[in-house]
């Protein structure tokens, strides 16, 4: 009697295991499931749009003209020769007491510009082209940056002059006026200031074509 108890009690612990053995792997492949059926969503990256790149031949410059924009081209016209990859703009000069259109050109991620001057009689055409972007250069490659002396070799300086742009080398052949900082200079002095007398390491700040 006593040995047909304690077979019914072995019996039924080893019945008990199997079915906790069953359960944790019941648990085990839920758990599996579950982590593969929902793993971690991820999105497909945007494509990325590449900047336009710029022709180097329309940073040229040369005499009455900066890449395809030229002095005495009517306005209309200028506005379809805006390089790729850059914008242009309105804005309002003053000059001798009156007002006028102007038109900005740069690359959106650039502070530095080139400001087109009109003309109008009775067409508006360009007048003048003021360089102040460095990655305007001419075949010798001059351009925002360059010193005094580098400009002195490649375009003959007629004369210096101080004026509204601010102090000038003025290189009638090039059809160029080489705008200078002037911060080093002496002030009272620029006005009498020779083209041979200008210090060969003043940078040039702009570039004014016409």
């Amino acid at each position: 009697m006593l040995k047909n108890i304690l077979y019914a009690f072995l019996l039924g612990v080893g019945m008990a295991a199997c079915l906790a053995d069953h359960d944790k792997a019941g648990e085990g492949a839920t758990t599996t499931s579950t982590t593969t059926e929902s793993g971690p969503l991820t999105e497909a990256a945007e494509p990325r749009t590449s900047p336009a790149v710029i022709d180097p031949a329309d940073l040229v410059l040369g005499k009455g003209r900066a890449g395809a924009m030229r002095i005495g081209m009517p306005i209309e016209e200028m506005r379809s020769q805006v390089p790729a990859g850059q914008q242009i703009r309105d804005t309002t000069l003053q000059l001798e007491g009156q007002q006028y259109t102007a038109y900005v050109i740069s690359a959106s991620e650039s502070p530095q510009d080139i400001l087109v001057e009109q003309i109008c009689k009775p067409d508006c055409q360009v007048w003048r082209i003021n360089i102040r972007d460095p990655n305007y250069r001419t075949a010798q490659g001059i351009g925002v940056g360059s010193k005094y002396s580098e400009v002195a070799q490649h375009h003959p300086i007629a004369y210096t002059s101080l004026g509204e742009a601010g102090f000038v080398a003025v290189s009638e052949k090039s059809g160029m006026s080489f705008i200078l900082d002037s911060s080093q200079l002496d002030q009272s002095r620029l006005h009498q200031l020779k083209p041979d007398q200008v210090p060969a390491n003043t940078l040039v700040q702009g570039i004014l074509i016409y």
